[in-house]
């Protein structure tokens, strides 16, 4: 438990300082605003368009990178599931139209499973004392896919409210789904040694 509460104080960090350099992103892209004709227009154009190239640098660093193995760091999960959930409830909270009860938490609910199938196709196994896993395949076959049906339905939903909700939350819970998986095999693997002496490839 104090390894895990390090790791997460450490993500912590690690996380302030990345609000800290998109903080001060944002703030240079207002101070540029100024010098235009019509700075709130030209702030949320600047805005889009870095947004724009965010997601497009996470695609290709998606495709470049999924099948390199990397550290299982629980702290990093925590930190994750986390954030997802309290940047889910601040904005279902500054939302006026919401769904009902019963469609939220199944939109929510349909995300998780699907989140929790998406992580199933990733490789777990043990590096020496190290937990690490990699991508296959099938793990960038179903982000692709779930990526594409986020979009899809985001554009779907535009100028109606409850169904943007609906999407957001079927988001968020594809993130949760696939962060609490992960962190049940983490704990699973490291409780019982699963696949210790297992090799990528044949890693559960």
């Amino acid at each position: 438990m104090r390894a895990l509460i390090a790791d997460i104080a450490g993500e912590l960090r690690r996380f302030s300082r990345t609000v800290l350099v998109a903080v001060a992103g944002l703030f240079l892209m207002a101070v540029a605003s100024l010098f235009s004709d019509a700075p709130v227009s030209m702030f949320f154009r600047l805005l889009s368009l870095a947004g724009t190239a965010m997601l497009l640098f996470s695609v290709v660093m998606m495709i470049l990178v999924f099948r390199k193995a990397s550290q299982v760091k629980p702290g990093a999960l925590v930190v994750s599931l986390g954030v997802t959930l309290a940047a889910l409830a601040v904005q279902l909270a500054i939302r006026g139209a919401l769904p009902s009860p019963f469609a939220a938490t199944l939109a929510f609910a349909a995300g998780g499973f699907i989140g929790a199938g998406w992580s199933r196709t990733r490789l777990f196994f043990v590096d020496g004392e190290i937990i690490r896993c990699r991508g296959t395949a099938w793990y960038l076959a179903i982000w692709g896919a779930t990526f594409a049906l986020n979009q899809f339905m985001a554009a779907l939903a535009a100028g109606v409210p409850a169904a943007m909700t609906g999407a957001l939350l079927v988001g968020s819970g594809i993130v949760a789904g696939s962060t609490v998986e992960q962190l049940a095999r983490y704990y699973r693997i490291a409780r019982f040694g699963e696949n210790r002496r297992n090799k990528p490839a044949e890693a559960t």
